[in-house]
Order: structure tokens, then C-alpha cells, then sequence
């Protein structure tokens, strides 16, 4: 039978746990814990934690975790994994592999203010709730679903993206992709097979099978027209957009979109309340 451990100060532990609650500096190596609360600094090695719930600094190495929910500074050396991992603060991860990667919301920093990630990530699905630059990690994601500001020094690339928040790259490289018009958008292009560019949001079949940690609401944002100068894809639906081209098979243009050029292959449909300069059948 596990037993639980109540600690307070500093402690090193080794073996197989319960529940461990703990405030101070807790050292814990090759163990099998649980459960473990956490109010203070904690170094993990080799072992396994299966629920972690804490606040402070968290130094792990070669570490498996089910599901974590820390504020604080994450370090992460060796190889960790995880199912559910939600972190409100920095991350480094020499190499972290897991189900659900989330960050975390902790205040309102806003675009000027932001967590940093460092390192190797992979996830099916990353979830941002916080303002967040990317630009330090090597990252391999199935899913994105951004709700608050997020930065990368290049091109984002996944399987299905979805912004409801502010976005700074290069641009999006996605099969599916949901842009919910934001003020703080800056990017040059948009490239897949399905894009969608509107003011409202509605969860599909899609993004309901997308696995997830946080309940997403349907909404309608009151931002103005966003500008993307090249968008490419098979299936495109855009609204309040100005780009210079648009390009893909089937294209609709919807109300306030103001475009200089589109290509299109098979349909087009275009609003009243559209300005296109150029039509071209391809």
C-alpha cells in the first residue's frame, strides 16, 4: 500500500507514494508518486509523477508525468513526457513529448508582456491561453489553438491551426486553418487546404474531435479588417480581409474584404459588399 508524506522545508524522498503534499524544497528520486502538491521548488529525477499540482520552481530530468498543472519556472533535462501538461510561466525542455500542451492564462501582460519557451516540444495538441513567444523552440504539434497573443520568428506549420487571439509570424502552413480577425495580427501569408477568415466562431465536427484541456465558446470578435497580403489554398472563405492576392480553387469573398487580385480554378462567389480589383480564372 502507498503511504502519504506531509513535507515541510527540505526533504529528499525515494520510493513509491500516494499522496505527497509539500512546502519548501522537495528532492525526489526514483519514485512513484501519486499525487503531489507543491508550494515551493522541487528537483524530479528518473522518476514518475502521476498528478502534480504546485507553484514555484519545478527542475526535472528523465521524468513521466500524467497530469501537471504548475505556476512558475519549468526546466525540464533528459527525456520527459507527459499526458496533460499545463504550465503558467517559462518552459525549457531539453525534449518534452505529451498529449496536451497548454499555457497557461496568469494576469493580463498583454502583447507587451509574455512567457518564453525554450527548447524541443512535441504535442497532438498545443493550446495557448497566455501571450507567448515561440521563437526559442523546435516544436512538432498536430493541433494549435492560440486564444491569446503568440509570436514565432518564422513560418508556423501543424495539421489544423486555429487564432482567436493576436499573431505575429511569418506565416501559417496548415491543412485547416481558423483565423478569427484581431488587431494584432501581422503575418505575410496563408497557405492550406482549407482557410477560413471571418468574425465569428462556431465549433465544427473538427475541432470538437480535437483533443483539448480548456472549453472553448462560440464568439464574435469586434475587431476591424485584418491584412494578409498572399492567401492559397483549395477551399478559402474569408471576410473583412485585404490582401493583394488570394488564390485557390473554390473561393468565396465575403463582406468588407478588399483584395487587388484572385485566382480561382473551379467557383467563385463574391460579396456586394466586396472590393476585388482583379478576377482570374486559372
Amino acid at each position: 500500500m502507498r503511504r502519504n508524506l506531509i513535507v515541510m522545508g527540505e526533504r529528499c524522498i525515494e520510493g513509491n507514494y500516494g499522496r505527497v503534499m509539500a512546502a519548501g524544497a522537495l528532492h525526489i528520486d526514483n519514485s512513484d508518486i501519486r499525487a503531489l502538491y507543491l508550494a515551493g521548488e522541487t528537483s524530479i529525477h528518473r522518476s514518475a509523477v502521476h498528478k502534480f499540482f504546485g507553484s514555484g520552481q519545478v527542475n526535472a530530468d528523465c521524468v513521466s508525468f500524467g497530469n501537471i498543472k504548475v505556476a512558475g519556472q519549468v526546466n525540464l533535462q533528459g527525456i520527459c513526457k507527459g499526458d496533460t501538461l499545463i504550465v503558467t510561466g517559462d518552459l525549457s525542455a531539453e525534449f518534452l513529448e505529451c498529449r496536451i500542451l497548454r499555457s497557461s492564462p496568469a494576469g493580463s501582460k498583454g502583447k507587451s508582456g509574455h512567457f518564453k519557451w525554450w527548447g524541443t516540444l512535441k504535442a497532438e495538441t498545443f493550446e495557448n491561453l497566455y501571450a507567448l513567444d515561440l521563437s526559442s523552440c523546435d516544436y512538432e504539434f498536430k493541433n494549435i489553438i492560440s486564444s491569446a497573443f503568440l509570436s514565432y520568428n518564422g513560418e508556423i506549420a501543424c495539421n489544423n491551426f486555429y487564432s482567436f487571439g493576436g499573431l505575429c509570424c511569418e506565416g501559417i502552413n496548415a491543412e485547416n486553418i481558423t483565423v478569427i480577425i484581431n488587431d494584432d495580427i501581422s503575418l505575410q501569408s496563408v497557405a492550406g487546404s482549407n482557410i477560413r477568415i471571418s468574425k465569428a466562431f462556431q465549433a465544427d465536427r473538427l475541432f470538437k474531435s480535437i483533443p483539448k484541456s480548456f472549453k472553448y465558446k462560440n464568439f464574435t470578435s469586434d475587431c476591424g479588417i485584418v491584412y494578409i497580403p498572399s492567401i492559397e489554398g483549395d477551399a478559402i472563405s474569408i471576410e473583412y480581409t485585404r490582401s493583394d492576392v488570394v488564390s485557390g480553387v473554390d473561393v468565396v469573398i465575403g463582406d468588407l474584404c478588399i483584395i487587388d487580385r484572385v485566382e480561382y480554378t473551379s467557383s467563385i462567389v463574391i460579396s456586394e459588399k466586396a472590393v476585388v480589383n482583379e478576377v482570374v480564372r486559372l
